[in-house]
């Protein structure tokens, strides 16, 4: 990273770490033998206690993967003061570039150490490509809702689609054909938890230029840390 020595790079899951997942679609594009150090927010938390983080009737939904590869479903408000904390405990281990793993809105998080957050990131990135219809892949229905609100900033027509990274593909095929023959610009999978694999699913389908969040998020961190 500019101006330091050596870079050290946190990751914060919403969910519980080691995301092997994500990692392994970021780390062909990173430097090799780059120290990365990883975190999570439902870390050491009992099924009971992941289970009251569950969101309410409005709250902002958010979905992510435990250790086990199960997937849940957790509250925004009541997940913010965990990665806040999670990023306090990188930032203890000496972590100067710290990485969200997940592209939902976190208003009012801190850190000391340069903060990437993917939703801004992803936004800024197809805004500047200028598309006239843009397709938004999510993980859950109840997640559509705060997506449209997220993307009307482009002043682009969005069509919207869920389909879970943490189920089986079929649920993804399904999803990218409601997608098919739609007039797109290209589509944006807007999910850390989303693959290489899956991505390649949707350009089949689609047959539209198709932005992976990890990998872009990967390219950017790369560019900081060469």
């Amino acid at each position: 990273m500019p101006g330091s020595p050596k870079c050290v790079l946190g990751l914060v899951t919403i969910g519980q770490s080691p995301r092997d997942d994500i990692v392994a679609q970021m780390l062909p594009l990173l430097p090799a033998g780059l120290d990365i150090r990883q975190t999570g927010a439902l870390d050491g938390l009992t099924p009971g206690q992941i289970a009251e983080l569950a969101p309410g009737p409005q709250d902002y939904v958010l979905h992510t993967r435990l250790r086990d590869g199960s997937a849940v479903t957790v509250g925004r408000e009541r997940i913010t003061p965990l990665v806040q904390s999670c990023l306090r405990q990188l930032e203890g281990k000496g972590a100067n570039l710290i990485v969200l793993l997940c592209t939902g809105e976190f208003p009012g998080l801190r850190s000391d150490a340069l903060l990437i957050e993917p939703e801004q990131l992803l936004v800024s990135v197809v805004r500047g490509l200028r598309p006239r219809r843009v397709g938004v892949l999510v993980p859950l229905p109840s997640q559509i809702e705060a997506a449209a609100e997220k993307w009307r900033v482009l002043g682009a027509e969005a069509v919207f689609v869920a389909a879970s990274p943490y189920r089986e593909e079929i649920e993804l095929t399904r999803a990218a054909k409601e997608l098919e023959g739609c007039p797109l610009g290209l589509v944006v999978m807007d999910c850390m938890g989303y693959t290489l694999a899956h991505r390649r699913v949707v350009m089949r389908v689609t047959g539209r230029p198709v932005i992976l969040a990890s990998r872009m998020v990967a390219r950017i961190v790369g560019e900081l840390v060469e």
